[in-house]
């Protein structure tokens, strides 16, 4: 498991290693600044040594669990001394303040060239940011303040010569928006064009909802403490982070852990690996899985076609499309592998039982229409039979203002929309959905007793359990026309032989690495066709399942 937490966790994980575990919180500080110093330390050599393209990723890696850096287990190639750079570090009066000093302090030590500025005056600074700011500026280290009042000029001319600049304002208590002074220096780190590596967080992100308090910074690198913070999940918190470097405080994690508790954790690749076992050599195409898809419409083929494609590839033993029959007749010409079956417009619910008959799974919904006959058929479907569905576009929008409709439905279901398909069905904004992600994923599991998958940068899965989990994989080459008309059919085709929470982590999983091994092979983040997607998923499952990672090679 890797965990995510709220801002009040990790704040009772800090407390809780003070008071009951009886560790300094000076010396929690201390191991964080040194983590985060080693990080960038490895930054700073990997400007030296650009011919290793992967020095950097193995060197920080060996230090830290980072994201989207790939994560190795042996020991990387520490850094030389002298660091060869120009820092400057931006401290607020707090705690992450006192995390920067450190961070200076041992950057100095290993021979950069480094500055603090302080965004206030030095008598705010109290408790181990205190012992941390004397210990940096007994040691010889280059100070100045810049308290409110005063020019901000001499830190915009620090910064247009730095190298590196660190962002140490503000922490993850911040809960109010960001006015004034403290705003306008937040404005000066963001026009710089030295690398910008944000403490924790981004000063000015809510480490909870992943929206920024008025003004944010926008990092290159973000290295956080101890685990990762819900709202860097977000793909506006992701967007600011930038790459994140998680590194450990010293302390070990499950005691701590089992008494805090954490909000959601991050899919592994180990764990959805685990989940491809090897098949018998008795399995038939039944036992491998029998699909039915309920999708297209004259004009929206293609949905049902990527769907159904995506499934057999998926390892759907059988998989048949499901849909009107003037669209049926089309589509006979087209498929080779899939059958396909037609619903009786005038016997919607007779004809559509003997087509789920025998069936494992479902999909439903991908280019289906919203007509009146097209709603009787989700109804009936969705509602009715108690197999495992997974409920998607259009069928989604057929219960917008009626969710609670959802909860008594036969069967598991697994719903998966984007923002602005939760937001009809929850009956708001897809802006208003982006705004707080987590939140309305949970009402909606809550509303409708299903796992609902919010589809999006950094994609969340939520259970009726209350189990959380966020894919940290994927990457813009997957914002095409089908693309989530394929993960329905993969989610479809894992349900015949795992659970649903099971199901709806390896469809999104595997989904989102064929993403990335297309930007892998091609360099591009664009021009991808969502049918290519299916052709990329045997190689991906045959990876997990032998424990090695899909992107190598």
């Amino acid at each position: 498991m890797i965990p995510v937490l709220t801002r009040a966790q990790m704040r009772a994980f800090d407390k809780y290693a003070i008071e009951t575990c009886h560790v300094p919180g000076v010396v929690l500080m201390e191991n964080a600044g040194r983590g985060a110093a080693d990080v960038i330390s490895a930054m700073i050599e990997a400007r030296r040594c650009p011919c290793a393209p992967s020095h950097e990723a193995d060197v920080i890696a060996a230090r830290a669990r980072s994201f989207p850096v790939r994560h190795v287990q042996s020991p990387g190639q520490p850094a030389r001394y002298p660091l060869e750079a120009r820092v400057v570090v931006v401290c607020g009066t707090g705690n992450n303040g006192g995390d920067g000093f450190v961070v200076a302090r041992h950057l100095y030590a290993r021979g950069a060239e480094v500055e603090v500025y302080l965004a206030g005056r030095s008598e705010k600074v109290t408790g181990d940011a205190r012992i941390n700011h004397d210990a940096y500026i007994d040691l010889g280290g280059r100070f100045f303040e810049v308290p409110e009042g005063s020019s901000l000029g001499p830190l915009h001319a620090a910064l247009a010569r730095a190298d590196f600049v660190i962002d140490a304002l503000f922490g993850t208590g911040l809960d109010r928006p960001i006015t004034g002074h403290l705003a306008d220096v937040i404005a000066v780190l963001n026009d710089a064009s030295a690398r910008l590596v944000a403490l924790d967080i981004p000063s000015g992100l809510d480490a909870d909802s992943g929206s920024p308090f008025g003004i944010a910074v926008r990092a290159d690198d973000t290295v956080t403490f101890g685990h990762l913070k819900i709202g860097m999940l977000t793909p506006e918190g992701a967007r600011l982070s930038g790459n994140v470097h998680v590194v450990d405080l010293g302390v070990p994690d499950p005691p701590i852990l089992a008494h805090v508790g954490v909000v959601a954790e991050v899919i592994r690749r180990e764990t959805v690996g685990s989940y491809f076992a090897p098949r018998e050599a008795s399995v038939h195409k039944h036992k491998a899985g029998d699909v039915l898809v309920v999708a297209g419409s004259p004009g929206k083929l293609g949905a049902s076609l990527l769907t159904a494609k995506a499934a057999m590839r998926a390892g759907a033993g059988l998989v048949t499309i499901g849909t009107w029959p003037d669209a049926a007749t089309s589509l006979e010409s087209r498929v080779v592998e899939v059958m396909t079956t037609r619903i009786d417009p005038s016997r919607i619910g007779p004809s559509l039982d003997a087509a789920l008959a025998g069936r494992r799974t479902v999909a439903i919904g991908p280019g289906f229409g919203l007509g009146a006959e097209a709603r009787a058929a989700v109804d009936h479907v969705v509602l009715g039979w108690d197999g495992f569905k997974v409920v998607d576009a259009d069928a989604i929008t057929h219960f917008a203002g009626r969710p609670e409709s959802l909860a008594q439905a036969r069967g598991r279901l697994v719903l998966t929309p984007h923002p602005g398909e939760l937001g009809r069905l929850l009956g708001r904004s897809a802006t208003a959905i982006e705004q707080d992600r987590f939140g309305a994923v949970r009402e909606a599991v809550a509303r409708t007793s299903a796992t609902v998958i919010l589809k999006g940068a950094r994609t969340i899965i939520a259970t009726p359990e209350g189990r959380l989990f966020i894919c940290m994989a994927g990457n813009p080459a997957l914002a095409t026309a089908g693309s989530g008309d394929v993960l329905t059919g993969l989610i479809a085709a894992f349900a015949c032989s795992m659970s649903a929470e099971e199901a709806a982590c390896a469809g999104v999983l595997v989904h989102a690495l064929a993403g990335d091994l297309w930007r892998a092979r091609t360099g591009c983040d664009r021009g991808l066709f969502a049918g290519e997607i299916p052709d990329l998923v045997p190689e991906i499952l045959a990876a997990l399942a032998r424990g090695a990672d899909p992107l190598a090679g």
